[in-house]
């Protein structure tokens, strides 16, 4: 469906900005492909940068479509099918927030056609795809960014420079765990106007295994395997992803997960519910071989744990709970004001000080103005194409934390422990 297939007038707030926008030379012209939640999410933080416009969307969903319209004006490209964006000539970067298994098919083909990359995570769906995804970056020279927000967070480069200063010595356990709100247990209810009519089910699926039409699929896709990574690629992977960050870590040399399917056998869903997972990794610039252990629990819907903004690094002089807008650091004993000098690089402030039981706790908050985790990662995207600016989680970055959220996965179906080798990748 292209844009003429809607003739709502859009609200002329955004239709003005939209054209306004429109003669801008400066601004880069940004699509969407996949416009849920993140989709959403990932476009607002975009145009909150000041540096890119929407020129194009694309859903299979016909109300986001119009939703599209409304907000944004008419002069938007829409259409069903991801290719009537990536080769539209009104389009230079391509935000990617679709279902897992289409991360890669549809990268591939947008780098093909010129255009830039910005891809949730994981942006790969089996592990085997990681190749060549790098080698299509390579020869078509576009800039890829993937979307794990969390290494563009002030706490964790904060966790990172901590880390590397030593002020907890040697890091052993890193621990991060996932719960639902809390809330009622209940599965999804899907809306009533989705239909076959208004969702395009073979877009959907695409290279996913040919089924009938199944609404509670399309919107619960992260609880089935034909489209999801499961709870590894959904949810461990932001730790992860932070954790490879603030440690320069590689990749894990083992991986072990359990857990399993044992509240939702209602055929809502064919991916485990409650997962454990734990990743061994090697000491790397002697900053502590360690284990990351991250649980995740849908089922547990009173404890309101999510790692993502909030996980525990545990090393042999203190623990430091990394959030994206604080750090709280423990020590056993007094760290010398001058030891924090080397802080300020990041605007760091006098930390809150106090002594309980014997542990001296450091509180550091984020001062004001530096922005969101989520604009800032988006504005190193767009600085990226811009002007060459360092992406924070490239290509290769994105691949590596993917892989061992991947592994997860596998060690679970396979029942056993998975040894690993990041250079494999």
């Amino acid at each position: 469906m292209g844009a003429t297939a809607f003739s709502l007038l859009p609200k002329m707030s955004f239709a003005k900005h939209f054209s306004e926008a429109k003669q801008n030379e400066e601004l880069i012209r940004l699509a969407v492909i996949g416009k849920g939640r993140m989709g959403t999410t990932n476009l607002k933080a975009s145009l909150t940068t000041k540096m890119s416009q929407l020129t194009a969307v694309c859903d299979v969903y016909e109300k986001r479509l119009q939703e599209t319209i409304d907000e944004y004006g008419k002069e938007i490209l829409i259409s069903r099918n991801y290719r009537d964006i990536i080769h539209s000539d009104k389009v230079d970067a391509v935000i990617i927030a679709t279902p897992d298994h289409l991360h890669q098919k549809i990268a591939l083909e947008a780098m093909k056609a010129g255009k830039h990359i910005y891809c949730e995570k994981p942006i790969i769906y089996r592990i085997a795809e990681g190749k060549e995804l790098i080698r299509a970056q390579k020869e078509n020279k576009v800039i890829f960014q993937t979307g794990s927000q969390g290494v563009s967070a002030w706490g964790t480069e904060l966790a990172r420079l901590i880390t590397e200063s030593g002020l907890i010595g040697p890091v052993n356990l890193i621990e991060g765990e996932f719960t639902i709100a809390p809330n009622d247990l209940k599965s999804f209810v899907t809306p009533k106007d989705a239909n076959e009519s208004t969702i395009a089910w073979d877009r959907f699926l695409e290279n996913a295994p040919k089924r009938p039409f199944d609404a509670q699929r399309f919107f619960q896709w992260r609880g089935w395997q034909d489209y999801s990574s499961g709870l590894a690629g959904d949810l461990f992977v932001h730790v992860i992803a932070s954790v490879h960050y603030i440690m320069q870590a590689q990749g894990p040399e083992r991986v072990y997960s359990t857990g399993g399917l044992n509240y939702y056998r209602d055929g809502t869903r064919d991916l485990p519910e409650v997962m454990l997972s734990y990743l061994d990794y090697p000491n790397m610039g002697n900053k502590g071989a360690f284990t990351l252990a991250l649980r995740a629990n849908l089922v547990d819907g009173i404890s309101k744990k999510w790692s993502s903004t909030d996980f525990t690094m545990i090393g042999t002089k203190g623990t430091m709970r990394v959030e994206w807008n604080t750090i709280t650091l423990k020590t056993r004993t007094r760290i010398p004001n001058e030891l924090f000098k080397g802080l300020m690089s990041l605007g760091v402030g006098e930390p809150k000080k106090t002594v309980v039981q014997n542990q001296h706790i450091y509180e550091f908050s984020k001062v004001k103005g530096l922005g969101s985790a989520h604009v800032n990662h988006h504005k190193n995207f767009l600085q990226a194409i811009k002007n060459g600016e360092k992406l924070r989680a490239d290509i290769d970055f994105g691949i590596k934390s993917a892989t061992a959220a991947l592994l997860c996965n596998e060690s679970y179906l396979q029942k056993s422990a998975i040894k690993w080798n990041s250079k494999q990748i």
